[in-house]
């Protein structure tokens, strides 16, 4: 396979992952520690995607939006719940986190090609200024929102307390932050990168 391929893979790969089930899931990652049963896969990250695109007012976005994020917010709590309620042996719990920390680290990768990839001069080429400072913006808080819900997971497999409303609350922010932006932004801007 050429390099070329691969990263187009991977780009593709990431694409989904942005606008798909794990920018916005419940718990999910590949793990050598036996807590499969306590991942989640929500099916509402179609929901949210198609809320991106939607031309319903924005008003109605943001209170599916809400939904939507305290259902996540749930689903992320009772995943770690139940991880936490497993007791796992201190190797085990040292493996969870290896395979957190190598979770986070390829989506920080794949973060990458879509941050280059909605960048890039051929998406950006009919923005003017207050647009682009709105796209660079908005990938700053959304990362500072990511890293957030992925500190409060890291904090949670840890073994400490984190509550539901933690995990809805930036759960809501960030969807609102996403619909907010796609509202604001050129549709033809948000056709092409959607």
């Amino acid at each position: 396979m050429k390099p070329f391929s691969f990263k187009r893979i991977l780009f593709t790969t990431w694409i989904g992952i942005c606008f798909g089930s794990l920018s916005a899931s419940g718990l999910n990652f590949h793990t050598q520690v036996g807590v499969q049963d306590c991942f989640t896969n929500e099916a509402s990250s179609s929901e949210l995607s198609n809320l991106f695109k939607s031309s319903i007012p924005l008003d109605e976005k943001k209170r599916i939006a809400e939904t939507i994020a305290y259902k996540e917010g749930k689903s992320r709590f009772q995943s770690v719940s139940c991880i936490q309620g497993k007791k796992l042996t201190d190797e085990d719990l040292s493996k969870l986190l290896l395979d957190w920390g190598n979770h986070l680290s390829l989506y920080a990768e794949l973060n990458s090609y879509y941050e280059n990839y909605v960048l890039s001069d051929d998406k950006t080429r009919s923005l003017n200024s207050i647009e682009w400072e709105l796209l660079t913006t908005h990938l700053k808080q959304k990362k500072e929102l990511l890293t957030r819900l992925n500190d409060a997971t890291g904090f949670a497999l840890k073994g400490e307390r984190i509550s539901e409303e933690n995990f809805s609350m930036i759960y809501l922010s960030l969807f609102l932050l996403q619909i907010e932006f796609w509202d604001a932004m050129p549709k033809t801007y948000r056709d092409s990168v959607l």
